[in-house]
């Protein structure tokens, strides 16, 4: 082969300039060259089993397992991806904790995966990124190889290995669960649970059983992507509010509210109490509540957030104003971090004309969690010595 000319650097006349490149080392620059892995400012390591990320784009959302991370972006299987140039939101469960970010499809292959690019991510996320990467780094057998996305596509077509006769036993209880049971059944947790709790459920289950973490298992490929979508439906239902309270009421018209969970008896009734009380709160009969709320206290008296739920009804009502105040300080006594009972306490006192009682409770609740906004809405103080300290430096 002849010689190859190439690009005369700065500085020298591009006509006098030729130089002789051996075929077999320029074959080697090329494929390194073309490689999308030696392109990267940012080397990518290989995430840990059973690492997911949910995400949200125009129209779509799901929960992915994650392939491989790095400062600059992560690679997610997803049997139908984004377009490329989708914009998505996602939220990484990494060991060391949540990250959170914006990103944009740069390569969306169907029935594979996609590769994101990071475009928008908080100081203290990429914070976080960077420490699990430098820990995952440490150990020189997670660094992503360069050929990874065929690697995958290798797995995927080894052949699949039989099903454990114990792990087919409890996905098939809990895709018949899925089909029979009610949403709370399905994530394992109380009508009264909050989100955070809701979320950790999910987020554990997900972990477990989702399709992409048992690509060898294909005689359980439709079991598992039937539940897979009926807890992500369930999840997205009681994590907001508005659909929550209607499927509430659709289950107290029926009659649905067995959770079906073992529990000591004691803990049984008090949540049949939560569960009637939220009933009637639901339909805006207060008093109704207020004789269920109290079960739970006699039943739990030394449950901070049974008196202070008990408190918040009570508050409602002038004629129970003094006992309302008596299990608010009950609530604070046994809890002294719940924030919630310091903020209806305020608003109780707030009520009753007595401002200068509600400001402490607003300002201790900024004590604990200064980022609490609607604390700092009703404590004007803490804004005016945020624009003092600004003004002084």
């Amino acid at each position: 082969m002849g010689p190859t000319r190439v690009s005369a650097p700065a500085g020298c006349l591009a006509r006098n300039y030729r130089v002789r490149v051996c075929t077999s080392e320029l074959k080697e620059h090329s494929i390194t060259d073309m490689n999308p892995e030696n392109r990267r400012k940012n080397k990518r390591v290989r995430a840990p089993k059973g690492t997911l990320a949910g995400w949200k784009s125009p129209g779509q959302s799901s929960v992915s397992r994650v392939y491989n991370i790095g400062l600059g972006g992560a690679y997610l299987t997803s049997p139908n991806p984004p377009a490329t140039g989708s914009s998505i939101e996602l939220v990484l469960s990494l060991p060391i904790g949540e990250v959170r970010a914006r990103a944009v499809v740069r390569r969306s292959t169907p029935g594979r995966g996609m590769g994101l690019q990071f475009i928008q991510m908080r100081p203290e996320d990429r914070a976080k990124l960077n420490q699990f990467l430098s820990q995952a780094t440490e150990n020189t057998s997670d660094v992503c190889p360069v050929v990874a996305p065929q690697q995958q596509v290798e797995q995927l077509n080894q052949p699949a290995s039989p099903i454990d006769q114990s792990f087919q036993q409890e996905l098939t209880k809990l895709t018949d669960l899925a089909r029979k049971g009610n949403y709370y059944q399905l994530l394992g947790v109380g009508h009264d649970s909050p989100s955070g709790e809701i979320k950790r459920k999910y987020y554990t289950l997900a972990k477990k059983y989702h399709p992409d973490l048992h690509m060898d298992k294909r005689q359980a490929a439709g079991s598992l992507k039937e539940f897979m979508e009926k807890i992500t439906e369930a999840y997205q239902i009681l994590r907001d509010e508005q659909k929550r309270n209607a499927y509430d009421l659709k289950l107290a018209t029926t009659g649905a509210f067995n959770l079906g969970r073992s529990k000591t008896e004691s803990q049984e009734t008090v949540e049949e109490c939560v569960s009637r009380a939220q009933e009637y709160l639901r339909a805006r009969n207060v008093v109704g509540s207020i004789t269920w709320l109290r079960k739970c206290v006699d039943l739990m008296p030394d449950s901070g957030k049974h008196h202070a739920m008990l408190a918040r009804s009570l508050g409602t009502v002038l004629a129970y104003k003094d006992e309302a105040i008596f299990h608010f300080e009950k609530a604070i006594e046994l809890d002294p971090l719940n924030t919630e009972a310091y903020f209806y306490f305020g608003e109780l006192y707030e009520a009753l004309k007595l401002p200068w009682r509600a400001q402490p409770l607003y300002a201790t609740i900024l004590e604990i969690n200064p980022e609490h906004a609607k604390a700092r809405e009703k404590f004007p103080l803490a804004s005016s010595k945020e624009k003092r300290g600004t003004s002084s430096r």
